[in-house]
């Protein structure tokens, strides 16, 4: 039985460290494909975050890129084509060494999130084997097995989304009492009130069916409310 994992790998392990330094409000996802043939590991992301013109020019930049080139360009963001560099080629294909299936990508200054479906356990634990090995640190946030059939990447944050509860988290928007305001962590993103409480609630409702659908992995106690 297939079996889902959710992991981080820290962006300074893997890619655009230096983009995102540059532009920490930026916001990465893979563009997903069918299959990852050799010469093309990964090569189309979006981006959101900054202006157009300072993400490409950090996209190119960047140590981790070799080319970068601007496909298409929508209100919420770009579309790139990227070569990556041989160092990251590399932990890409130990990524990709075990043929799962990427259900979502996305990277945010924190770090790269990955959501995959592998055939089998066992190939996790080489996962984390060949990263390591690489010094490429591997966090295992989450493993579970479906109990009902998904469609790949119906439980998907934006990259928009991603970035705005990532920001009310940091900045303690859900704490109780609160340690910012609406106001103020819209001005943090440059956005607007109307459009971080969209993100917010959007986000929420897409979290909250991904963990009733798919079930907790342990009950926690009820004091931790």
């Amino acid at each position: 039985m297939s079996v889902i994992a959710e992991f981080t790998i820290p962006t300074e392990q893997f890619a655009l460290s230096d983009a995102f330094d540059a532009i920490p409000n930026m916001a990465v996802e893979i563009e997903r494909m069918v299959a990852h043939p050799a010469n093309r590991i990964l090569p189309y992301i979006w981006v959101c975050g900054g202006t157009a013109t300072a993400v490409e020019e950090e996209l190119r930049a960047d140590p981790t890129t070799v080319a970068v080139t601007k496909l298409t360009e929508i209100p919420y963001g770009s579309l790139y084509r990227v070569e990556w560099s041989n160092e990251t080629k590399a932990t890409v294909e130990d990524v990709l060494e075990s043929d799962p299936v990427i259900l979502t990508g996305t990277a945010a200054k924190e770090g790269w999130d990955f959501q995959m479906r592998f055939e089998h356990r066992d190939h996790i634990s080489k996962l984390q084997a060949d990263l390591t090995h690489h010094d490429v640190t591997v966090e295992l946030k989450r493993l579970h097995t479906p109990e009902t059939p998904t469609v790949d990447g119906q439980f998907l944050l934006t990259a928009k989304q991603r970035v705005a509860l990532n920001a009310a988290l940091d900045a303690g928007y859900f704490e109780v009492p609160r340690k910012t305001n609406l106001s103020e962590l819209a001005e943090q993103l440059d956005i607007s009130q109307q459009a971080l409480s969209k993100r917010l609630r959007r986000a929420h409702r897409t979290v909250s069916r991904h963990i009733l659908t798919t079930g907790p992995d342990e009950i926690l106690d009820d004091r931790q409310d």
